[in-house]
């Protein structure tokens, strides 16, 4: 009994000393929110309470923003002679580029091909035909012995055009001289069949007709004159072929002279008599190129 008085006489002396000490110090503080290390903003919704205040991060806070508002702000705009510097700089690329191609395509771009050259003799005569100048296709190797054909555009006297049917042209067949074609001996024969009946014709020609029943009662006579030693052509009378084989022919008109020691032959429409001087001419300097 006597312990356990003593033990409380002990509580209530500890008691009252704790409350006098009490008393003496003032009222309690309040008790410190506990802050997380990793979450400062708790502190927000406490009041009277901030954060601890750290320099470094609000120079790198003010920093970042003023970065990401600099980005944010549109690039000013370009001074006028950079961007005429700019076109020009594409304008020499688009130029160089241009050139570029064309250069490539005029490098690349087939050459023209050589005209194929046949030699050919006719007689003791030597000659260099040009292939299109026959009419041949260009695989066609075969070749005319003793005679050579041309077929010549008129009136170009060029190589003639198969797919231009507008276009008028000559059928020219060079072969030896015979005396059937000497031009004397043609109009010698012409002469027995021919009608007194003479009319005039452009180009400075005559015009005859021939007998009834005669060879050549389908076809006239134009001569020069005074004796038609220059030119002597027959044509068939309007509406008249003479060629039945050659129904479709457009060349009706023949006319045969001597030329460089060969018969010249020409077939021609008879639309172009009247220029028979330039014909018989350009055909003669024709054959001379050929010669070698």
């Amino acid at each position: 009994m006597v312990n356990a008085a003593g033990r409380m006489r002990a509580v209530m002396v500890y008691a009252a000393l704790t409350r006098r000490c009490l008393s003496e110090a003032g009222p309690a503080p309040e008790k410190a929110p506990v802050v997380s290390a990793y979450h400062p903003q708790d502190l927000a919704g406490e009041p009277g309470l901030q954060p601890p205040r750290n320099p470094l991060g609000h120079a790198a806070s003010g920093l970042a923003g003023s970065v990401r508002a600099r980005l944010k702000r549109p690039p000013p705009p370009l001074p006028r002679a950079d961007g005429a510097l700019l076109k020009a700089a594409a304008a020499i690329v688009l130029l160089g580029g241009l050139a570029t191609g064309l250069a490539l395509y005029l490098g690349h771009r087939e050459a023209p091909l050589e005209p194929v050259v046949q030699p050919a003799r006719i007689g003791a005569i030597a000659l260099m035909v040009p292939q299109d100048l026959t009419g041949a296709e260009p695989d066609d190797s075969s070749r005319l012995v003793g005679m050579v054909r041309l077929r010549l555009d008129w009136p170009s006297l060029g190589p003639a055009q198969p797919q231009a049917p507008n276009r008028q042209r000559l059928l020219i067949t060079l072969s030896p001289q015979d005396k059937v074609n000497d031009p004397q001996t043609q109009l010698s024969v012409y002469a027995r069949f021919l009608t007194p009946t003479v009319w005039s014709n452009p180009g400075g020609l005559v015009v005859r007709g021939f007998r009834k029943g005669s060879p050549y009662e389908n076809d006239e006579l134009y001569v020069s004159v005074p004796d038609g030693r220059g030119f002597a052509a027959r044509c068939p009378l309007d509406g008249i072929k003479t060629d039945v084989t050659r129904p479709d022919l457009d060349e009706p008109c023949r006319v045969t002279f001597r030329h460089r020691g060969m018969d010249v032959n020409i077939r021609f429409p008879r639309a172009i008599i009247a220029d028979w001087e330039l014909m018989l001419g350009g055909v003669r300097r024709t054959i001379d190129g050929l010669m070698r």
